[in-house]
């Protein structure tokens, strides 16, 4: 799986621990809140990343996972194989594709249209297009304000 989450949240959760029970049931609030804004920036960034979708698959993979304490991101690469090429980038190696669910692979080359049962690919290069870590680069320093204040506001309270 790749995963993305905030540094230090352990010691975070250390110290609101010992916070009294209301703070602790506004945090849950505001990190449920972060949770979805999350998901969103997530795949805002997928967008803004230039991945296009044509499945949705690798959209609707995003996990967010959520307590009181911390705010998680992450993809089943073992749902969404290419989920961790497309965030850290990188080579594919020359593989044969073979036509499966049909009588024969069609593609344009040159303007000719190609008929083959199999073809040889030579290879990628991927170049990275971080959605995750793009997303909680843009969310942490929300995410600090907002915990802060939910946490001040009800140590006022």
């Amino acid at each position: 799986m790749i995963a993305a989450e905030i540094a230090g949240a352990n010691a975070v959760a250390d110290r609101l621990q010992s916070m009294p029970e209301r703070i602790a049931a506004r945090l849950a609030v505001v990190m449920a809140g972060l949770g979805l804004e999350l998901r969103e920036l997530v795949q805002e960034s997928m967008v803004a990343s230039g991945l296009q979708s044509r499945s949705g698959r690798l959209a609707q993979s995003i996990e967010v996972e959520i307590d009181e304490t911390s705010v998680a991101a992450g993809i089943d690469t073992a749902a969404v194989p290419y989920a961790a090429i497309q965030e850290y980038g990188g080579t594919t190696r020359a593989h044969v594709i073979e036509a499966i669910n049909a009588g024969a692979l069609r593609f344009q080359l040159g303007g000719r249209m190609i008929f083959a049962k199999r073809v040889m690919h030579p290879g990628s290069v991927v170049p990275a297009r971080s959605f995750l870590g793009t997303a909680l680069a843009e969310l942490a320093p929300d995410a600090r304000g907002a915990i802060a204040d939910a946490a001040f506001t009800e140590a006022q309270a």
